[in-house]
């Protein structure tokens, strides 16, 4: 009897023992990747983010940057077992401080693209927006269908989405490129421009903010945002995935949306 209880004994520790070095291996392979040992090391990550695009990310009344991008940040960061540091930078300057490693990951409502993904590595998705128009009130009803576009000038951001899209709908002459969605809005109330698109939730906040401006016609695209990573950072990017994928299954997903887009 005292035999076949070592015996078992001896089974289960040599069967713990190889569980052990199979997850020490693992454990060891992910953290002798040298981005995520520094950011181990550093104790933070530290997140790109261009606090002009509400609610996704911008500033509050205290100054501090929030938002459901800043909240989905903080995930990372936590499954990381790290602090969550955000940087706020220009859009433009976005991707090179990526580029030059200022930077660990972008969050910044970024649309997955062929064309971007061609020049950095995208998360999985974690949201669904489409490019929206927003108009006065007062001449909503010019615009019927997105052929009514056509000759209208439309204010964008540039290098985003919706200033390819816009150069789709009217003549690019006519599409007027601004530094930030909050500057494309302020020309269209001074009616420097006829039409603004941009990302739908942008366009929500817009609407709420501004009582004289109205959403017309559905979304005209379906677009994705992901996280973004510099090209090849392939540790990194499996541990952001398996986040959004946590995120996804527990619900909190859809809590940010609600919070932050209703």
């Amino acid at each position: 009897m005292k035999k076949a209880i070592i015996i078992f004994l001896l089974i289960s520790l040599f069967a713990l023992g190889v569980f052990g070095f199979v997850f020490w291996k693992k454990e060891k392979s992910q953290i002798s990747d040298p981005h995520l040992l520094k950011i181990k090391k550093e104790g933070k990550i530290v997140i790109g983010t261009d606090a002009t695009f509400p609610p996704f990310e911008f500033l509050n009344e205290n100054g501090e940057i929030v938002g459901f991008d800043i909240d989905l940040g903080k995930e990372i960061a936590k499954d990381l077992k790290v602090n969550a540091e955000f940087k706020n930078i220009p859009w433009d300057e976005l991707f090179p401080a990526l580029e030059k490693g200022e930077i660990d990951l972008i969050l910044a409502g970024v649309t997955i693209t062929l064309e971007r993904a061609e020049k950095m590595d995208f998360s999985k998705p974690y949201f669904n927006a489409g490019q929206i128009i927003v108009i006065k009130k007062e001449k909503s009803d010019l615009i019927k269908s997105p052929e009514d576009l056509k000759g209208k000038t439309i204010g964008v951001q540039r290098n985003t989405t919706g200033e390819e899209k816009a150069k789709e709908l009217t003549d690019p002459s006519l599409v007027i490129g601004f530094d930030d969605y909050q500057k494309a809005i302020e020309a269209l109330l001074e009616d420097r421009v006829e039409i603004v698109l941009v990302d739908f939730p942008t366009g929500v906040e817009s609407v709420k903010k501004y009582q004289n401006l109205t959403l017309v016609l559905e979304p005209l695209t379906n677009e994705f945002y992901g996280a973004v990573v510099k090209k090849g950072d392939k540790a990194l990017l499996e541990q952001i995935n398996k986040t959004i994928d946590r995120l996804k299954e527990e619900g909190v997903l859809g809590n940010l949306e609600k919070n932050w887009l209703r």
